[in-house]
């Protein structure tokens, strides 16, 4: 794991033999560290895990008794340094958690379907539980400069403005689709062990960065704005219209007109009502059908000259576009010629 100088210190709102806790990166991972509740309130502990580049997840788990409805549960003042300007992530599964924030000053409620996301370099910060049922809180940690490195700097200050991010300290609870904060939750799998554990979490860490990027439709000002885009995206729905047989791949046409995969395909959605592949493969079954109703061109030169290996993909395709199959479109139009001449 990069060294950093991420730390923090847990200062404890029941009395006991250990009233404080201080934690540093460098100081590894942990596997379970018990939080200390109100015994008839009931318990919790949490993990830490430090990825490769810096990131750091967190884990905190809360199993309440009957007697902790209706009762908020403190968990501990923690005073944390970031080391640098930090992007955080707060997600919650199965309860509540109000954010009694110190630096900066806020107070802020988030739950299952709201995540809680920070841009700061230290905190102080006072959660308290809901009480009303059991809870697991995954946190995720990455200084700035990372996530500029994995998103690329102006996708990263996007991601950052989407949020209301902006300015640093600044933090905000946003709706969140559970599809997208799901990787976080799946990342400290506890069946893995060892460096399994570790890959798996970081895979599911950048799945989660891909998936929100993607729920918030990230793009700097001048990818919305640029002309030299709009014509791109053109080029390529035109080269699509006049080619015949197999199609490019996604990655070809990025390559040929100089757009990363995605962000090709989403502009070009935006700009067509649809993705690459389902504008093409309808314009081209639109072909099928009129040169079936046209022309008596066999039914397998149809379908390798819209790119299909087999005549029974391009029947699927086909019923699946016009619920009814090639032949029978073919014969009812033999059938009105027929009617014509006679």
């Amino acid at each position: 794991m990069k060294d950093t100088p991420y730390s923090l210190r847990f200062q404890w709102m029941l009395e006991s033999e250990d009233p404080a806790f201080a934690y540093r990166a460098k100081d590894g991972d942990i596997e379970a560290k018990s939080l200390h509740f109100p015994p008839e309130l009931g318990e919790g502990c949490f993990r830490v895990f430090g990825l490769a580049l810096g990131m750091t997840l967190i884990q905190s788990e809360h199993r309440m008794t009957p007697a902790a409805v209706g009762h908020f549960v403190p968990v501990g003042q923690t005073d944390i340094d970031y080391g640098a300007p930090a992007f955080v992530v707060h997600s919650v599964r199965g309860g509540r958690i109000c954010q009694q924030e110190r630096l900066p000053e806020a107070k802020l409620m988030f739950e299952e379907g709201r995540d809680f996301f920070l841009h700061t370099q230290q905190r102080r910060t006072l959660p308290l539980v809901d009480g009303a049922t059991d809870s697991t809180m995954v946190a995720l940690v990455m200084q700035v400069t990372l996530l500029q490195t994995l998103l690329g700097e102006g996708e990263a200050a996007a991601l950052l403005q989407a949020l209301n991010l902006t300015t640093l300290p600044s933090l905000a609870v946003h709706a969140m689709p559970k599809q997208v904060s799901a990787p976080l939750h799946l990342a400290m799998a506890k069946r893995l062990t060892g460096p399994t554990q570790k890959l798996f979490a970081q895979a599911k860490v950048l799945e989660y960065l891909s998936g929100l990027e993607a729920h918030l439709r990230v793009r700097t000002p001048r990818e919305v704005l640029s002309p030299q885009v709009k014509a791109r995206v053109k080029a390529c729905r035109d080269f699509l219209l006049e080619q015949d047989g197999k199609l490019p791949t996604l990655e070809s046409l990025a390559g040929t007109f100089n757009l990363p995969a995605r962000r090709l395909n989403a502009e070009f959605k935006e700009a067509y009502g649809q993705t690459i592949f389902a504008f093409i493969t309808g314009h081209r079954l639109d072909q099928a059908r009129q040169a079936l109703l046209e022309t008596e061109l066999p039914l397998k030169e149809i379908a390798h000259k819209l790119g299909y290996s087999h005549v029974n993909n391009f029947t699927a395709a086909f019923i699946h576009r016009f619920s009814e199959p090639p032949g029978k479109v073919r014969a009812q139009a033999r059938k009105q010629t027929k009617s014509r001449s006679a």
